[in-house]
């Protein structure tokens, strides 16, 4: 018995059709990628230094909250090497830095865990589509 499925829309070399993950995936000098990451590392890990020193001395509120501002630098730098000669790495900094934002809000504790839930996964959804549009970005096109 022979089972005949069809695919999802593919163009003539068989790739989908990903029109979001293709614009992510335009490439970049990747001089200017390096740059661009090597500095982002550098001044993620210049302001968690900052949060550090700040909840050491006690005066946590003059910065963001610590684990909050450890996860987000840890991901947004990883995934920003990772992407280098991509800039699909940009919607997940911006939402890194909007959760680092939105923790230290005073919010009613349920509404305060939704906000942050709701950041995480749309920070974890970023997370994939870069990393795909960085993929993407690497195979030939003909």
């Amino acid at each position: 018995m022979t089972v005949n499925a069809t695919p999802a829309v593919t163009h003539d070399d068989g790739i989908q059709n990903r029109p979001f993950v293709n614009g992510l995936a335009r490439r970049i000098p990747s001089a200017l990628g390096g740059l661009l990451v090597t500095v982002l590392a550098v001044l993620a890990f210049l302001y968690w230094a900052y949060c550090l020193v700040v909840t050491w001395i006690g005066h946590a509120s003059l910065g963001t909250p610590l684990f909050q501002t450890t996860v987000a630098a840890m991901l947004v730098v990883g995934v920003a090497f990772y992407a280098r000669r991509t800039l699909s790495w940009l919607a997940l900094l911006v939402l890194a830095a909007a959760w680092c934002i939105l923790s230290g809000l005073p919010l009613l504790p349920i509404v305060q865990v939704a906000v942050q839930a709701v950041v995480v996964a749309l920070m974890a959804a970023a997370a994939v589509v870069a990393t795909v549009a960085a993929e993407q970005a690497e195979r030939p096109r003909f």
